[in-house]
């Protein structure tokens, strides 16, 4: 893979990998593979995900992560162990706090800094970040300032039957799936890719 220096250098990165992490102590990322500075890496990651050409979010390690489109499904059918929201919260299955957030960002895409003024709730961060782990929220930047962080569902940005498209795979199925399609999954340690290819619930 060449060194990144546009938002198109980006995105060809998130498809070649299928996931990408933005920056890791490990080295592999997209931050390793950029050829420009960081303020200037920072603006084409904005501009990348405003395309919708990948989805991003605290996917892995509940760090930043891209994760191609083609991936996507995959690994929301397996962490969400085909359950979408609505019938966790049914169940009894979904934290309060994180009842609370999704309700509130309901089918809008909504500031993340401004959701957690309003809703003054001890421990908003985490729920957040386990949202995203899950896959129920994504992040874009989209008629947001310069660097705030719009929290989505991604069904509202990318469509239900996309998204949801692979919850009939049992949880192996995606699996094996996701360490076929996603190259990028080879370069973490055991550990962590057993938890990468787990259920979050």
């Amino acid at each position: 893979m060449d060194k990144i220096h546009t938002a198109e250098d980006l995105i060809a990165a998130v498809n070649e990998y299928g996931v990408l992490p933005f920056w890791t102590d490990e080295g592999f990322s997209a931050w390793q593979m950029s050829g420009v500075n960081f303020n200037a890496f920072w603006t084409l990651r904005e501009q990348a995900i405003n395309t919708n050409e990948f989805v991003y979010g605290k996917f892995v390690n509940k760090k930043a992560t891209f994760v191609s489109k083609e991936v996507f499904p995959y690994l929301a059918a397996l962490r969400r162990d085909g359950y979408d929201f609505d019938s966790l919260t049914d169940e009894g299955k979904a934290p309060r706090r994180e009842v609370e957030i999704m309700n509130a960002v309901g089918d809008k895409p909504t500031p993340s800094y401004t959701l957690g003024k309003s809703l003054q709730m001890k421990g908003f961060d985490g729920a957040v970040t386990s949202l995203q782990n899950k896959t129920y929220l994504c992040l874009n930047f989209k008629k947001s300032a310069m660097g705030t962080a719009l929290l989505c569902r991604p069904e509202d940005v990318f469509g239900y039957d996309y998204v949801r498209g692979k919850y009939s795979l049992t949880p192996r199925e995606n699996a094996v799936e996701l360490l076929r399609l996603a190259k990028g999954l080879h370069e973490f340690d055991e550990k962590t890719l057993d938890k990468i290819l787990s259920p979050a619930i």
